[in-house]
């Protein structure tokens, strides 16, 4: 039991989690609120704004002991169900980076202060490994438990470096990566591809439109300010 993510998942987890979270933001508003349903067989997701495809089951979440459960390692399908296969280049992921978040079969979530957010931080950020789109979830077994599904309909689109946007997204990704602020922008400009350069207390990124985002740190290493 442990109550934090391994140094190894919070490295990728922190260099990805502003664009992570920013395409979540995104599919989101494009999926909707409305009620939605799953066909595993046919990996689709259908609503009231059309059928989705490329859905997949990355794992579930048990409201009872907190524990993950990846789809390769649920009795009920395994590694070679095609809702599940195309997954499984998270678990290689880990294998290669040392991240024992994707390769063990039952994560045990139990330790963090809020398994369920927990969850869905190991949702998303495997979502990225992917390329996807999108991480959808929805309460199974009458509430005790939730599933967790990527989708990659290339339908859905890609989120852009937004930079109005940037100062948001990054204090939201260090709330969730706190271990390395520094890591978390880095990866953020990283992503998108931008240009920037570091000081002992700023990075600063040039975005494509030409705008300077400036994000400054103290002391400690932490996020301060992020001005654009």
């Amino acid at each position: 039991m442990s109550a934090d993510f391994s140094p190894e998942f919070q490295a990728y987890g922190g260099w990805i989690a502003a664009a992570a979270i920013q395409q979540q933001d995104l599919f989101n508003e494009v999926v909707g609120s409305g009620e939605l349903q799953a066909d595993l067989d046919a990996r689709t997701l259908t609503g009231d704004r059309g059928v989705l495809g490329g859905v997949s089951l990355l794992g579930s979440f048990s409201e009872l002991d907190h524990t993950w459960l990846w789809g390769w390692a649920n009795p009920g399908f395994g590694p070679d169900a095609p809702a599940v296969a195309s997954t499984l280049p998270v678990r290689e992921f880990g294998e290669q980076h040392g991240i024992g978040e994707f390769t063990a079969d039952a994560p045990d979530l139990s330790g963090f202060p809020q398994p369920t957010q927990a969850a869905i931080t190991l949702a998303i950020t495997a979502g990225s490994v992917l390329g996807g789109r999108g991480v959808w979830s929805t309460a199974i077994n009458e509430g005790r438990g939730h599933v967790y599904l990527h989708v990659a309909d290339e339908q859905l689109p890609r989120a852009a470096f937004d930079p109005i946007a940037t100062p948001r997204l990054l204090v939201t990704a260090v709330s969730v990566f706190p271990s390395d602020h520094r890591q978390v922008v880095r990866g953020y400009f990283q992503y998108f591809g931008l240009q920037y350069d570091e000081t002992p207390d700023a990075i600063r990124g040039t975005a494509p439109n030409g705008k300077v985002i400036v994000a400054s740190f103290d002391d400690h290493g932490r996020l301060g300010n992020v001005s654009v």
